[in-house]
């Protein structure tokens, strides 16, 4: 029997500087505290991939030197069009995520919720975004984060047109390694260490 994965999610990891996008954000920061006892609960687990959605400033102030500490890599759902902007990674922060070994995916150009897209809206948040991240790190980008966790039929044959390799959702439940469609579980701030351990015991 094929070994199940947990795909972890993050977004940011203390509080939103410089920007505050309202309360629906501010659910998702989760504290120092809790991030740290959640990687100490990741080390030689095999079984459980981690990611950072949006590139908040937290990716390389407080993300990165903590997977160097524990010895841990995971992706950084990257939106291309907030580069640079405040409260978010700048292009050469994206750069040191790739130079430390860490894996860069595409979470769209704009964080535009896909299912709300027209045809031609769609095709561009998601190739330019996934364009950009390419030429600036100078790697291939075959994975996407659905921003919102929302798709549709359109969305996902959008998507396999294009070559994913894997596309990760917000749909929570363990995932077949193998499978082009990745449910995540996401860390949010009203959770506590025991709610995380729940979230990595899953099958």
């Amino acid at each position: 029997m094929r070994t199940q994965l947990v795909n972890l999610g993050f977004h940011g990891i203390g509080h939103p500087i410089g920007r505050d996008f309202g309360v629906g954000e501010r659910d998702y920061w989760v504290s120092p505290k809790l991030f740290q006892a959640t990687l100490e609960a990741c080390v030689r687990r095999s079984d459980v991939s981690l990611s950072f959605d949006d590139g908040n400033w937290s990716d390389i102030a407080v993300v990165l030197p903590a997977l160097r500490e524990h010895g841990l890599s995971a992706t950084f759902f990257i939106n291309a069009g907030r580069l640079g902007q405040p409260g978010f990674i700048d292009r050469h922060d994206l750069r040191e995520l790739v130079s430390a070994g860490m894996r860069i995916g595409n979470h769209g150009l704009a964080h535009l919720d896909l299912t709300k897209l027209d045809p031609a809206r769609l095709e561009h948040e998601i190739t330019q975004g996934r364009r950009l991240l390419e030429e600036l790190t100078g790697t291939t980008v075959d994975t996407l984060a659905i921003a919102y966790g929302t798709y549709n039929d359109a969305v996902l044959e959008q998507l396999r047109r294009l070559a994913y390799r894997h596309v990760y959702t917000s749909d929570g439940g363990a995932a077949d390694p193998e499978a082009w469609l990745q449910p995540r579980e996401h860390v949010k701030a009203q959770h506590t260490a025991l709610d995380v351990a729940r979230l990595l015991t899953q099958d």
